[in-house]
Formats: C-alpha cells, sequence, structure tokens
C-alpha cells in the first residue's frame, strides 16, 4: 500500500478533537465511514483474488478462514463473514462492477452473501434483479428484499421445505446464578408473531407519569410470559396481519424485487407456503398497491369459517385427519381441500381439520413436485 495512505491515518489517529464542535465531529465521522467504505470494498476485492489463487494454502493453512483467524485481527465470525462475501464478488462479475462503481455497498455484499449461502446458483440466475434492488434500497431494507427473494427460489426447488424449518424450533430454559433463568431459542415465524402479540396483549406500556418508572419492552414481556403460565389470556385473540404480494401468491419470483412481500406485519419475510397456509384459517383482507406503498384498492374481508361451521367441523372430524393423529380439533387448523387462492370455497365439503405439523406438511404436498425456476 502507498505509504502515504499511511501516513494519512496517522495524521488523523493524532487528531486533537478536544475543541472540536459537534457539526465537525459529524462531519470527521462521515468522511471516515466513507473512507472505510471504500477501503472495506478493495479489502473484498482482494481477499477474493487472494482466495480463488489459494495462496491461503502456501502457508499450510487448512483453510481461507483459518489463515485469516490466525494471522489477522479477526474473530472466526469476522473470517466467515469476509471469505463468504469476496467469493460472491469473485464468482460474480455484475456484482464485482457496482461494488468498484459505488452502486452497492460491502454491507449490501454482505447482506447478499449470507442470503446466498448454499444456494449460489441461484444468486446468479438472479443476480440483476438482486442488484437492481440492492442500488435503490438501504442495507437494512435490503436484508428483507434477499429474504423474501431466498424464500422464493427455495420454494420453487423445493430446497428446504416448509416443515424441515419448522422442526428446528426449540426453546432452552436454563438456571443460571443469583435465582434467575435465562430463556432462549428459536420459534417459527408464525409461533413467534402469536407469541409476541400475546404477549404485548397481556403487558400493555405502563404510564409514564406514574408512581414507578415504566418497564422497558423487554421487562414487559417478561412479565406477560408468567402470566401466560398462570393461565392469564388477553382479552381479545392475538391476530395476526401477512402481507403478500400477487406474484408471489402465484409462485413467480417478481422483475422488481422491492416489489415482493410476504411477510408477518411486526415479525418479517416469511416463506409462501406459510403465507397460504395462515389464509387457510382466516379473515383475508384484500389491499392492492402499486410498488411499495401507492394503494390503489381496499377490499372488504373475506369472511373465515363461521363459528357454526367451525361446530360442525370439529364435530365431523373430531381430530386432526392425518393418519395416526389424535391432536384434539381446538388445537387444530381449518385447512381448505382446495386452496381460496385456486377458487376454493370456505364450506363443510372443502374443509378439514389438521394440526398445524400436518398443516404445514399437507400444503407441502399440496405445493406438488419442484418447478423449473424462471430466471
Amino acid at each position: 500500500m502507498d505509504e502515504r495512505v499511511f501516513e494519512q491515518v496517522a495524521e488523523v489517529i493524532g487528531e486533537d478533537r478536544s475543541g472540536w464542535s459537534n457539526a465537525a465531529l459529524s462531519a470527521r465521522l462521515l468522511e471516515l465511514l466513507e473512507a472505510k467504505q471504500e477501503l472495506d470494498a478493495e479489502v473484498l476485492r482482494l481477499t477474493g483474488q487472494w482466495d480463488a489463487a489459494g495462496a491461503w494454502a502456501e502457508d499450510g493453512a487448512l483453510s481461507a478462514r483459518s489463515w485469516l483467524v490466525h494471522r489477522s485481527p479477526v474473530t472466526k465470525q469476522q473470517a466467515s463473514t469476509l471469505v463468504r462475501s469476496a467469493r460472491l464478488v469473485q464468482a460474480n462479475a455484475r456484482t464485482a462492477k457496482a461494488l468498484a462503481a459505488g452502486d452497492i455497498s460491502p454491507a449490501h455484499v454482505e447482506v447478499a452473501a449470507r442470503a446466498a449461502r448454499h444456494v449460489e446458483d441461484l444468486y446468479a440466475d438472479h443476480e440483476d434483479g438482486i442488484l437492481d434492488a440492492a442500488r435503490i434500497t438501504d442495507p437494512e431494507s435490503f436484508k428483507n428484499v434477499v429474504s423474501h427473494w431466498r424464500n422464493l427460489a427455495e420454494a420453487l426447488i423445493d430446497r428446504e421445505p416448509a416443515e424441515t424449518r419448522f422442526d428446528r424450533r426449540h426453546l432452552y430454559v436454563s438456571p443460571v446464578l443469583d435465582e434467575m433463568a435465562r430463556v432462549d431459542g428459536y420459534l417459527d415465524a408464525e409461533g413467534a408473531a402469536r407469541l409476541v402479540r400475546t404477549l404485548d396483549a397481556l403487558e400493555p406500556p405502563d404510564p409514564t407519569d406514574g408512581p414507578e418508572p415504566p418497564r422497558t419492552l423487554a421487562q414487559r414481556r417478561a412479565d406477560a410470559l408468567v402470566r401466560l403460565a398462570m393461565g392469564e389470556r388477553p382479552a381479545t385473540p392475538s391476530t395476526l396481519d401477512v402481507i403478500v404480494d400477487l406474484d408471489t401468491v402465484m409462485g413467480r419470483i417478481p422483475a422488481d424485487l422491492t416489489r415482493a412481500r410476504c411477510e408477518i406485519t411486526g415479525v418479517g419475510p416469511i416463506d409462501r407456503d406459510t403465507a397460504l397456509r395462515l389464509a387457510c384459517d382466516a379473515a383475508v383482507g384484500r389491499v392492492i398497491t402499486r410498488g411499495r406503498s401507492e394503494v390503489l384498492d381496499v377490499g372488504r374481508r373475506t369472511r373465515e369459517p363461521t363459528p357454526a361451521l367451525r361446530r360442525a367441523l370439529n364435530a365431523r372430524d373430531r381430530t386432526c385427519v392425518e393418519p395416526g393423529c389424535e391432536v384434539p380439533a381446538e388445537w387444530c387448523d381449518a385447512h381448505h381441500r382446495v386452496h381460496w387462492v385456486d377458487g376454493g370455497t370456505t364450506d363443510l365439503d372443502n374443509l378439514e381439520l389438521r394440526c398445524r405439523r400436518h398443516h404445514i406438511a399437507q400444503h407441502q404436498r399440496d405445493r406438488g413436485p419442484p418447478q423449473a425456476l424462471a430466471a
């Protein structure tokens, strides 16, 4: 590297900013962040070249990641992220060109590389659309865009069925010191959304002018979880708002990925199968938009199964209809045999009870064999 670069870095490090105004501090911070972004982009390009040449193996290292961990001040996670991002740039010329031109940032590349992990071939098929989306969204918003892209792409080639993801759920409650316990784990998007809605309904925000300081959101949810365990329930059942664009409903990847939406409000992206399954036993409201925000039409809600219809369904099926499953009716969803997307009606002949696990599995079966992935 040019010695002048090191001299400039040393000059910045040695600055005495004790008398600087807030505006001057802000301006310097922005300058440094811009310079760091340019340097990070160059590190990505160089790492890709170095990795492709196998330079790390000449020192006896077993991988590029291990070489970086043992010879540079980075953690294992940072090394993995760097190598993954660099390989995406090295393998995709249009991505490398967009990064070099400053059209996308290293942060965009990191987000894209994480989404493309194990499906790099799909990234190459849809590189133009992904880059177009990156150019007009900030890295944080871009996370949702590429998450939706991956869900659609995986669904089209049956890379990971919805029930496989569901099987990864778990919850740990581990005693720790000071008579406390740690709760952590993973829930699927639907389960997380229902839990959060229920907890927030049980413990709404505290008044700011009360005798005690208001609790944090995390504290309120902890208190609500205990109340839930004690048998308390909100006055009204929790509801979910699912937003899905027409292309996703029809199983297509839209040309403009920024217009694609398939998400639970307040939680984030979900896969198409989950959205269609949730629509089986729900009231559906129509909102037609052009792009991300321009609302063209709002339709009336269609009726979910009426209480009388649900009672008849419970009396007929009694349990989940999956052979060998005995989950009781009150714990089951009303599944449309012919889905509403395909013109199915909400009547007794077209409904059957399915527990959540077998509801997910049936939607996977209904989707049929993998389809050809359109570029």
